[in-house]
């Protein structure tokens, strides 16, 4: 009955130590995402033909994002419901914004050339 208890306990331990180092990324991997995620921003850039003013306006933009993203997470006071709903609203806002400066069909050569790298991302 011990070895019985001990070998389960054993078996619970090392799930849980598979799981917690599933979920961690390492400072190479963050670094890689990252590098890739300008790669991409950049040839979604090149792809929807934006000057330096559009490239601009697209980083500010995503700067404010992550800015209010990460002020509604520090919130207490909302629920983790009520943070997807504002920070989905802001977004919204934001992409307005971004759409009436740059132009529509610049907008939505962008937001293509990165729906083509999502799919492509998906498919590797």
């Amino acid at each position: 009955m011990k070895h019985l208890l001990t070998t389960l306990f054993v078996v619970f331990l090392s799930c849980t130590a598979v799981v917690a180092q599933e979920k961690t990324m390492s400072k190479e991997e963050k670094e890689a995402a990252k590098v890739k995620k300008e790669a991409d921003l950049k040839a979604a850039f090149k792809t929807a033909e934006f000057t330096s003013y559009d490239e601009e306006l697209v980083r500010t933009s995503y700067a404010n994002r992550s800015a209010n993203t990460k002020k509604l997470k520090t919130d207490t006071s909302l629920s983790e419901d009520d943070v997807k709903a504002k920070s989905k609203e802001f977004s919204s806002a934001e992409d307005a914004v971004l759409k009436e400066k740059i132009g529509a069909p610049k907008y939505k050569a962008f937001k293509d050339a990165q729906k083509a790298q999502r799919e492509a991302a998906k498919t590797e």
